[in-house]
């Protein structure tokens, strides 16, 4: 029985990992409209403009005033799935719908950024935003219920930043990232082959499904440093760097045994499924980017960026409930560090009015040899426009648009690895693509 202890840890293990996002793993790069507009090229190297902040802090530099950035982006993914075809304990096909869409939901992404001079060459401010965020939901009824339900996870920060102009067109900028995360998840358990697999007579793989609910919430701290520096009149670079984050995540497990007489019995045999509470830790990674921003005449500037999220440091999830029974295992992800790639330009047709647009090749951090429907993640590539406009001198708004395609995601689980003995064998096509529409006042003072 130890042994079959073991496995079901792995296979409530995989509940804490979850689907696609809008940016590589589950980064949220949607802060502002102008940098949306032109699909985030050269966010990092502009400055005074406090809504630039989130991506590089040393954007207060050159503020001449205290000023209110808002911003929203509401994101449509367009999600299906097909071909679907799973077994349990390698025998016992899994009946259920093998396709279904919408499996992404909508999201809406905030940023509220306020900045004011302290002196003449210090500049503070505060960034409210989320910073990570994913949502995906499977139908009871779907063929990949084992694999996968319902997972969500956001995180919120609160930044306190500053920035000091050491020098006319250099700028340098820090702050400290109060991290919240929040993650919620679901799964169904294939009790009754746990029961099977422990001799347990009456039960069968897929016969008494179990429902599990797992949340828990942390606070954690990390930090951000910017740089921006004029190379010449015409020539203007951004250099970032955001630290990785560790949250130690504690909350409620909840197990629907009164729903399973296989679980009732496992439950009264050996204490299985007993635990109310989990614990589990999730690495949130750095990154380090670099902006450039060239004036190429008069109204045109063409913009680039570049950036690396070291999304190394996820290697796995280790989830531990409080039963004393179920130990402890991890469960591998093994994901790479992954590149952002992106190109733009604006083009002023008056004073108050620009014109933007760009294309952002976004790299997926996943190694697909784990690739699982709750991570069906792929490279993506993002074609943006947007405009901005001056209502006066105080008053300015921003509007963004983009749609992205991602490469389709082949899912192909074995059932070999220990983590899959109770969640079984999966294979099926993910298909994604997004529209993002974004929108931002500024208010300066």
């Amino acid at each position: 029985m130890s042994l079959i202890l073991r496995k079901v840890s792995l296979a409530l293990c995989g509940g804490l990992v979850s689907g696609p996002a809008l940016a590589g793993g589950f980064n949220l790069e949607h802060q502002n409209a102008g940098a949306l507009g032109a699909a985030f090229a050269g966010a990092e190297a502009k400055d005074g403009d406090a809504g630039y902040a989130a991506y590089n802090p040393a954007a207060l530099g050159a503020l001449d005033g205290a000023e209110i950035s808002f911003n929203a982006t509401g994101v449509w993914p367009l999600t299906n799935y097909e071909d679907a075809e799973a077994t349990l304990l390698g025998v016992a096909p899994v009946a259920g719908a093998a396709a279904g869409e919408s499996v992404v939901d909508f999201a809406v992404i905030p940023n509220l950024t306020i900045a004011a001079p302290l002196t003449e060459r210090l500049i503070v401010g505060v960034i409210a935003n989320a910073t990570f965020g994913l949502s995906t939901d499977y139908a009871a009824d779907s063929i990949v219920l084992y694999q996968a339900r319902e997972s969500e996870l956001t995180a919120l920060e609160i930044s306190p930043v500053a920035a000091y102009e050491l020098a006319d067109g250099l700028t340098i900028a820090g702050g400290l990232r109060f991290q919240h995360v929040d993650v919620t998840v679901t799964q169904t358990i294939d009790a009754g082959g746990i029961a099977a697999a422990s001799m347990i007579p009456g039960f069968a793989p897929g016969s008494s499904d179990l429902d599990g609910a797992f949340e828990g919430t942390n606070w954690a701290v990390g930090y951000t440093v910017g740089l921006n520096a004029d190379l010449s009149d015409r020539f203007q670079v951004g250099l970032v760097w955001r630290s990785r984050i560790e949250h130690a995540i504690a909350g409620d497990a909840e197990f629907g045994l009164a729903a399973s007489p296989a679980a009732q019995v496992l439950n009264g045999a050996v204490g299985l499924f007993a635990a109310d509470g989990f614990s589990t830790s999730i690495v949130l990674p750095a990154s380090a980017g670099l902006g450039a921003r060239f004036k190429a005449s008069e109204r045109l500037t063409l913009l680039g960026s570049a950036k690396l999220t070291r999304w190394s440091s996820f290697e796995g999830v280790t989830l531990a409930f409080n039963d004393g029974v179920t130990p402890p295992e991890n469960l591998t992800q093994d994901w790479r560090d992954a590149w952002g790639v992106s190109v733009g330009g604006e083009y002023e047709t008056s004073d108050a009015t620009v014109f933007r647009a760009g294309f952002y090749y976004d790299q997926s951090p996943v190694n697909g040899d784990f690739a699982s429907p709750r991570i069906p993640d792929g490279d993506r590539y993002w074609f943006a426009a947007g405009v901005s406009h001056d209502f006066g001198e105080r008053v300015s708004a921003d509007l963004g648009l983009a749609y992205a395609i991602f490469d389709d995601r082949a899912i192909d689980i074995s059932g070999a690895l220990p983590e899959d003995l109770f969640r079984g064998a999966l294979s099926l096509n993910f298909e994604t693509q997004a529209i993002a529409v974004s929108g931002r006042l500024r208010w300066r003072f």
